[in-house]
């Protein structure tokens, strides 16, 4: 069941409930409206009828008269709907009636249970009697029955007149109601097209501004997550891109080098062999030998440093406090104009390899970004810890940069991947220098605060 459909019978049920109730009402107070009226006509006649007694016990020549003389004239009475007023003789025999027998109702007879809902029943609906004594002498009685039947009839006619303008207003609220909830959950179907846009992969679906408040809320909340996942995505192809030509980038080096510097050592090793085998003089052999072991100490060089690209060795062998320690000599022997400033816990303690290699790699891409673009001179590393996590802060005071701008190359968006990728949080913090050259401008520089777990798991990473 939709929920229009929903909402259309919850209005529709309310409104049965409040016309029920208010039909309960109406019948309640009609009944003792018609109660109190034909009480106060019963009573007023019997007023007038005791009056009309005593007149006629000072003058009883009546009596004799004939059987069809009108005593109390009780047929001018006839307008008085809500009472049936008799008089009976001594041998009860029906003198006189304001009623003829075969006078019945005007209007519209109301149903049985619509009579029976009025409850009209109790001491002020039964029949008053008026005994007519004559010098002590019995000479008939009047007989006052309260008749509710007109008035139930005309409060049945209005009743049928309200239920009518009711039934038209419950027609009308459930119309109105209807093409008043397919009109605020009409954009709906535009919000389930633009998720199924996404679902196809089609990220550029944006919803309209909605005039319902609650709508447009949302749409203005689909439309950030929109941006923020199209933007995502794009990224994602770009380093996905960047990566795949830093692969063959670094491949592509790494042949270089195997080409251009080993291949050379290794002809430089061949040619001094074949003179210590063709040679003939042990001075001869002897300087090639020390040629090779020259070229050899250089190779292994070589190697050493090609294998440190591909992956610090001082990480595995020495931890990851002292291998920051390394890269940071390292990299102030190269960088001797620059004052860098570390604070590195001593103990960093158990942590996973991912989160080892990752809180190494963004270090060294911090240093070769402030080497290259920072024009710093002075840097601050802090690397802490607690229980769960690791801390690592590095600053500079450089020229820095605009954090709005998404940047082309793969540094800090590959620190950024690395460091999601674990769980992690990464902050940067910049503000570019501007390029008035007053001396007095002050530096801002660029701060990147990186928080890491230390067990992250690779299960929680892909999650």
């Amino acid at each position: 069941m939709s929920l229009q459909l929903k909402l259309n019978l919850m209005i529709t049920c309310l409104l049965l409930v409040l016309l029920s109730v208010s039909a309960l009402f109406v019948v309640k107070n009609a009944s003792e409206d018609v109660r109190a009226e034909v009480a106060s006509t019963a009573n007023l006649a019997l007023h007038l009828l005791d009056a009309e007694i005593l007149h006629y016990s000072s003058d009883f020549g009546w009596i004799n008269s004939a059987e069809d003389a009108s005593i109390f004239r009780l047929q001018n009475l006839n307008n008085i709907r809500h009472l049936k007023i008799d008089f009976y003789d001594i041998n009860g025999k029906l003198r006189e009636s304001n009623r003829k027998s075969q006078q019945k109702l005007e209007a519209n007879a109301p149903p049985n249970w619509f009579t029976n809902a009025m409850s009209l029943s109790g001491s002020d609906m039964q029949k008053q009697t008026r005994n007519i004594i004559l010098s002590g002498r019995y000479v008939g009685e009047l007989v006052v029955t309260p008749d509710p039947s007109y008035e139930i009839a005309e409060v049945w006619d209005d009743t049928v007149g309200l239920l009518g303008l009711a039934a038209i207003f419950f027609v009308l609220i459930n119309v109105l109601v209807y093409f008043a909830v397919k009109y605020t959950f009409k954009p709906v179907d535009r919000i389930l097209e633009a998720l199924t846009q996404m679902e196809q992969g089609r990220f550029s679906s944006r919803l309209p501004d909605f005039k319902p408040v609650e709508l447009n809320a949302i749409g203005q909340k689909f439309n950030a997550m929109a941006d923020t996942l199209q933007s995502s995505t794009q990224n994602n192809h770009r380093l996905t891109q960047q990566i795949i030509r830093l692969q063959e980038d670094e491949r592509k080096n790494l042949a270089r080098d195997i080409h251009d510097e080993i291949g050379q050592y290794l002809t430089a090793i061949h040619v001094d062999a074949s003179v210590i085998l063709n040679g003939r003089k042990l001075s001869v052999a002897k300087e090639s030998a020390q040629a090779i072991s020259s070229v050899t100490r250089q190779m292994m060089d070589m190697v050493h440093e090609i294998l440190q690209r591909l992956r610090p060795r001082a990480l595995d062998e020495l931890g990851l406090s002292l291998a920051l320690g390394e890269l940071i000599h390292h990299w102030r022997q190269r960088c001797r104009n620059i004052n860098i400033i570390q604070s590195i816990t001593s103990d960093v303690g158990a942590i996973d390899e991912a989160v080892s290699i990752t809180a190494y790699r963004v270090v060294q891409e911090c240093l070769t970004n402030i080497a290259k673009h920072a024009n710093a001179r002075r840097v601050t590393i802090s690397v802490k810890q607690d229980e769960q996590f690791l801390y690592l802060h590095i600053e500079d005071d450089g020229v820095g940069f605009d954090t709005t701008i998404t940047p082309q190359g793969f540094g800090l968006a590959g620190m950024k991947e690395r460091i999601q990728g674990l769980m992690g949080e990464m902050r940067i913090e910049s503000s570019k220098k501007s390029d008035t050259g007053n001396p007095d401008v002050v530096n801002q520089g660029t701060r990147i605060m990186i928080k890491l777990p230390k067990q992250a798991s690779i299960t929680e990473s892909v999650a």
